[in-house]
């Protein structure tokens, strides 16, 4: 199993891959299997802050393994008529296999860290613990000027990409080939998550209807708006083509949020 931080030490592809390991409630089925568990390297920080209660076993079998890890992803499709934030990981995963991708604090980062294959050490960067809003852009900049041959997929927010919308005017300079995918919902979710489930009113969590596409091609990117599959396959096929700067705009319903980190973590 591997940590939100360590995803890519071991390919999700690999027969051994045993998921994510948070303390949270979807991996438990796995975890109770252990007889041991060994922490290599681990970062107490990324760990939800619980009792451990897992009980004691049996012997493994890698295809009931395999069919766990099938099982826990199944439970992540999130039942909506519009574009949800696991259909964009799993249509970007498809059409860009090989990229980098960088993932930024907020609701998305769930399904991003669950569902994105990973097969080598920092195919996917994320800040966690710290878990700093603002870290997908800049880091997906860092990542595309030191291996200029790989593309970068930048996963962020709208209060993410708010924070450092500037970085865009650095990525089109260099000629960068980072695709932003912006998961646009007008709100700061997970905080808003957070008010609701300690039964505070909503404050301070709402942002404007921003015009990505607008602000991208202003700054001479490449820019699409996605509100249905058909659309975002279209627009990841059009990034996948270019060689320089791409924004997708994905308009998603974040109604399915809570349902999810609620599978996730208890």
């Amino acid at each position: 199993m591997l940590t939100y931080k360590a995803k890519g030490v071991l390919s999700d592809r690999d027969v051994w891959f045993a998921g994510v390991f948070t303390n949270g409630a979807l991996e438990q089925e796995i975890v109770n299997e252990a007889d041991a568990l060994i922490a290599i390297g681990l970062d107490r920080v990324e760990l939800l802050p619980r009792p451990w209660k897992p009980r004691q076993p049996s012997e493994w079998d890698p295809e009931a393994l395999h069919r766990a890890i099938v099982a826990q992803r199944e439970r992540l499709r999130a039942p909506s008529a519009r574009l949800t934030s696991d259909r964009v990981i799993r249509a970007a995963s498809r059409a860009l296999p090989h990229a980098r991708v960088t993932v930024d604090a907020g609701a998305h980062m769930f399904p991003a860290t669950l569902l994105w294959p990973v097969d080598e050490p920092n195919g996917m960067l994320i800040s966690n613990g710290l878990s700093t809003m603002g870290f997908a852009v800049p880091a997906a900049m860092g990542a595309a000027i030191l291996d200029r041959q790989r593309p970068v997929i930048a996963l962020t927010g709208d209060g993410g990409l708010l924070m450092c919308t500037g970085e865009l005017v650095t990525i089109v300079r260099e000629g960068l080939q980072v695709i932003v995918i912006v998961f646009n919902d007008r709100a700061l979710s997970l905080i808003d998550l957070k008010q609701r489930q300690r039964q505070f009113e909503s404050a301070g969590v709402s942002l404007p209807d921003v015009d990505w596409v607008s602000v991208a091609a202003g700054l001479g990117m490449a820019a699409f708006t996605a509100s249905s599959e058909a659309e975002l396959d279209h627009a990841l096929a059009r990034a996948a083509a270019g060689r320089g700067a791409t924004l997708i705009d994905a308009r998603i319903d974040p109604a399915p949020y809570g349902d999810m980190i609620r599978t996730i973590r208890g």
